[in-house]
């Protein structure tokens, strides 16, 4: 059941005060069209009636994808709060739904991150072998660009429409890492029973990198 609220917000530019409407639970079986609004940004977007002035306004929001049975946490800064919740997600649940088989459960901190996720399950893909792939892409362009180092890195889906990483050097420079099927299938055998772990909400590069490390 979504949940959302009118906040006042007052406009740095001009000074009106106007409303927005904020979602402190979005479910798309309810409220499809959000599905489509967190996606492109829209559902933090706030405009000024005042000056027109538009601004992005990030707060803490649950995202349920009610078909793909996934749930996404984002919270801005310490996620503790919502490690909570998703533990007691099934037993303080007035929802109606099952969340104790099934589902995916994730929690992302920054807005980028939740981009992230949400496209990675548009195409199917598993975020736990995604992120996998990220340590040996980075192992590899750090060979390669020793000068350089890697300061972020993101599942992407580029303008011919095919997968790839996008990544974020030192120098603040964008470059673009294949994405290759062969070296997904390889990171979803060789780590196979670490995939299959239930109730880890947080799966980013410090999760790959403590299951790389339990392999070695």
């Amino acid at each position: 059941m979504s949940k959302n609220h009118i906040e006042k917000i007052k406009c740095p530019k001009c000074g009106k005060v106007s409303d927005m409407l904020v979602w402190e639970l979005i479910d798309t079986s309810q409220d499809p069209q959000m599905a489509e609004q967190i996606r492109n940004g829209d559902a933090f977007s706030w405009y000024c009636p005042g000056c027109d002035n538009k601004s992005l306004i990030f707060y803490p929001t649950i995202y349920h994808e009610v078909d793909k049975k996934y749930v996404l946490a984002y919270v801005p800064g310490d996620p503790t709060s919502a490690i909570g919740y998703m533990k007691d997600l099934n037993s303080n649940n007035d929802s109606g739904y099952d969340f104790s088989i099934g589902y995916t459960k994730r929690i992302v901190t920054d807005m980028n991150k939740l981009r992230e996720k949400l496209l990675i399950l548009d195409h199917d893909l598993d975020d736990k072998i995604i992120e996998l792939m990220k340590l040996f892409i980075i192992a590899d362009l750090q060979d390669r660009n020793p000068d350089l180092k890697v300061k972020d890195i993101f599942f992407n889906v580029n303008g011919e429409g095919k997968y790839c990483f996008a990544v974020i050097f030192d120098n603040d420079r964008w470059g673009e890492s294949e994405f290759v099927q062969n070296s997904y299938d390889q990171v979803a055998k060789t780590f196979m029973k670490d995939l299959v772990i239930a109730d880890e909400f947080i799966i980013d590069t410090e999760w790959a990198m403590s299951i790389l490390n339990k392999n070695l």
